[in-house]
């Protein structure tokens, strides 16, 4: 059994077939999904799906790209702001909502002011601690800047996990050594990539699979919609670096999600 720990089938990619795409998935070995906001938008139909399919949990919150939406360009909350963390608040306390996120840094695209950037991580650190809940980390070319922030703000008690991992060795060991998971999706698959050797020096430990579809497919199927029925090539991926059979990965990585999503305190056990 598997569970697709990151993906988006709200959105109007899969509004065709999605009731198809989540059966290729049961028929594949995906057991359990977890659809994650990324807006206010998309984490109100990330609650709707939840609540209408029994395998799904969901997650809200606002990505880094739409920070600006939550605070100015030089870091403080808006008003518009802190109607919208009233509304993640409100939408958090449905049963099926597991996590708070994606909420991050990206300094890639930097679609958003970086003081705005960091401001609506705090406040959204701040709300998944008085909610109790871990967090779904974007991080993208500010992994350095992410974990000072986690370190100034304070670890979330209930953790969480770097989703789309792409740090380096050194990162995957401070995230490990400090509680947090990693998401391993399509990329451990590309050829000439360095996720693997990453993924091979965790043994295996501490990881969660994603396929953030429809984005990142694996390997052979890159350039179309991802879709979480192609999760088992990515935990084969994970098996071929660790040395493990994919029965193993898919045993490991459902206890682990388990532990952070719907354990008693999210400790990083598996």
């Amino acid at each position: 059994m598997f569970v697709d720990s990151h993906i988006h089938l709200g959105r109007d990619d899969f509004a065709p077939d999605r009731a198809e795409t989540i059966g290729r998935a049961v028929a594949a070995g995906v057991a359990r999904f977890l659809e994650v906001g990324y807006d206010l938008a998309s984490s109100e139909r990330a609650v709707q799906l939840a609540a209408a399919e029994p395998r799904f949990q969901a997650t809200v919150g606002v990505h880094p790209h739409d920070a600006a939406g939550l605070a100015s360009a030089d870091g403080r909350i808006t008003a518009e702001g802190e109607a919208a963390l009233a509304r993640l608040a409100e939408l958090a306390a449905h049963p099926a909502v597991a996590a708070v996120g994606e909420i991050g840094l990206d300094f890639f695209r930097d679609l958003s002011p970086r003081p705005a950037q960091a401001a609506a991580l705090r406040a959204q650190l701040a709300l998944a601690e008085r909610l109790r809940l871990p967090v779904v980390l974007h991080v993208r070319d500010a992994y350095a800047q992410a974990i000072a922030l986690l370190q100034e703000a304070g670890l979330p008690s209930r953790r969480g996990v770097f989703h789309s991992f792409a740090g380096d060795a050194a990162t995957a060991r401070w995230a490990l050594a400090h509680g947090f998971r990693l998401g391993i999706g399509g990329p451990i698959t590309y050829r000439g990539g360095r996720l693997a050797d990453v993924v091979r020096e965790t043994g295996g430990h501490g990881l969660l699979l994603e396929t953030d579809a429809p984005w990142l497919p694996p390997h052979p199927h890159r350039g179309r919609r991802n879709e979480p029925a192609w999760l088992p090539l990515i935990a084969e991926a994970v098996a071929a670096a660790c040395g493990e059979t994919v029965e193993e990965v898919a045993r490991r990585t459902t206890a682990g999600y388990a532990a952070l999503f719907a354990g008693p305190d999210g400790a990083c056990d598996a």
